[in-house]
């Protein structure tokens, strides 16, 4: 019902506008269509260092580790001008962002680490090394407002403009490995640790904590598209969501994401 409504909404905006059209003699005045194809998502983040009780906790940086492959569908309506046009859409897309870090911390900052020693250690005494790889998944509707131009009797399209973004699922699933590291101080070897995977919902503050991802945000889209044939279309986009997506202002980075999309006109 939500994704009808939206629908609605970007027919009207697209069908609505008081400029008087002045059709192309190659183009249709309006034109209306569905699309589908594959994001591919890249990005670092970095979160940075916070106090757990006595102990420090050091700042993660996440470094990309690849390209995350995803997926994009929905309509689009389009009202051409004499000299532009403007486009809206309705999109569901799921997002895919592969991360990797190195981290060494004190087993106290990790309450499963200082909880699988067999005996309790003062902070100081004993740390961890751990590789983490995450692979966080975000999917949402997306609403972008599109301005553009055409070239080459209406067969080539540039476009920019801005999208709003509502995440409804957020999902970060990590593979965690590493090492206890010696102590000989206190006669402790190093001893490795087994790999062991989760899943944290990145909607519920509770699972998330700092790293809750907002339900609505927006971002910014640039691309190009080509009429391969009278009915038929290729785009190729890329957005940057630059309203930010974890709540918590202080955690930094970068997330890119390409689309590839085919896009088949109805009228």
């Amino acid at each position: 019902m939500k994704f009808f409504h939206y629908s609605v909404i970007v027919l009207l905006l697209v069908s609505s506008s008081v400029v008087k059209a002045q059709d192309s003699p190659h183009t249709r005045s309006i034109e209306f269509g569905i699309k589908g194809g594959g994001t591919f998502t890249h990005g670092y983040t970095t979160i940075p260092g916070q106090n757990v009780g006595a102990v420090q906790v050091p700042t993660f940086d996440n470094k990309n580790n690849g390209i995350g492959i995803g997926y994009s569908g929905g309509l689009w309506a389009r009202k051409n001008f004499s000299k532009f046009f403007i486009q809206a859409e309705v999109t569901y897309n799921r997002f895919v962002l592969k991360q990797k870090t190195n981290v060494t911390l004190d087993v106290n900052a990790n309450t499963s680490l200082a909880n699988a020693l067999p005996v309790s250690v003062q902070p100081g005494l004993l740390t961890a090394t751990l590789n983490v790889v995450s692979e966080p998944v975000l999917e949402s509707i997306n609403v972008p407002v599109l301005i553009g131009k055409r070239w080459m009797d209406g067969k080539l399209r540039s476009y920019a403009g801005p999208t709003l973004i509502v995440v409804q699922q957020a999902k970060a699933k990590r593979t965690t490995s590493g090492v206890l590291n010696a102590n000989p101080n206190v006669s402790f070897p190093e001893t490795p640790i087994p790999a062991t995977t989760g899943t944290t919902n990145l909607l519920n503050k509770y699972e998330a904590q700092n790293l809750e991802v907002k339900d609505v945000t927006f971002g910014l889209e640039v691309g190009a598209g080509y009429s391969l044939l009278k009915f038929l279309d290729v785009d190729v986009r890329y957005a940057l969501p630059v309203g930010g997506v974890y709540k918590d202002s202080t955690i930094k980075g970068f997330l890119g994401i390409g689309t590839v999309t085919l896009n088949y006109k109805i009228f």
